[in-house]
């Protein structure tokens, strides 16, 4: 946030004494310091005014010698900012899943109903509780894993769609932003909750399938 006019890979850098000699300048008038440690960012404000304070001759506790711009303190509060948004998409994108999850659910109980005749066939034939109820928890997984895969595919496609937009001049939002990319973190983060999802949305239907009498399976319609 603190470029100086852009991203250094678009200045050149000459030497000081080549500057003075093109334009005259005799002395400095800013400086930019990049301390070893951000978190001692005030121990080394405090260590400017002192040093400069010595050498040019001006009270160090007289803040207003030196007009300082500290770029660590926006870049916390940018970073708190950048947070607080991806915690509100991260919400936004759980609730989404959310509701896809019940979308699920609801189909697998209209798939439940369908093949109650099925059900009922498979055990008379000896199928047990666990493996109605295995199959279709399996099929509610696979709904959702075939959703989010295909979600993935497709931000995958638009990232690659937006990393062949040129950067440059009269690109403002593309060059501050940047490119987007497809976090591992955050694929594994979704993939967990799909799984959870899915589960949960197969559950209930797959319970219901698997405590369907096979009696009652067979006569209906």
């Amino acid at each position: 946030m603190g470029m100086y006019g852009g991203p250094d890979v678009d200045k050149a850098s000459i030497p000081a004494t080549t500057f003075k000699t093109l334009f005259g300048y005799e002395y400095f008038s800013n400086l930019v310091i990049e301390p070893k440690d951000g978190d001692q960012i005030t121990f080394v404000k405090r260590r400017l005014y002192e040093v400069l304070g010595g050498r040019y001759k001006f009270n160090p506790d007289d803040e207003d010698a030196l007009s300082i711009w500290d770029v660590i303190e926006g870049r916390k509060e940018f970073n708190k900012v950048m947070l607080g948004i991806q915690i509100f998409l991260g919400v936004v994108g759980g609730m989404t899943l959310l509701i896809a999850g019940v979308g699920v659910a609801n189909i697998m109980y209209v798939v439940v109903k369908e093949r109650t005749r099925e059900i009922g066939v498979k055990m008379a034939m000896g199928a047990k509780r666990r493996h109605i109820l295995g199959q279709f928890l399996l099929e509610a997984m696979l709904v959702c894993f075939t959703g989010g895969a295909f979600g993935v595919l497709i931000s995958a496609f638009v990232c690659e769609l937006l990393q062949m937009i040129p950067l440059g001049t009269g690109n403002d939002a593309m060059n501050w932003l940047g490119r987007p990319t497809i976090s591992t973190t955050i694929g594994l983060i979704v993939g967990s909750i799909l799984a959870i999802i899915g589960l949960f949305s197969g559950l209930f239907p797959a319970r219901k399938a698997a405590a369907t009498n096979p009696v009652e399976s067979l006569r209906y319609e």
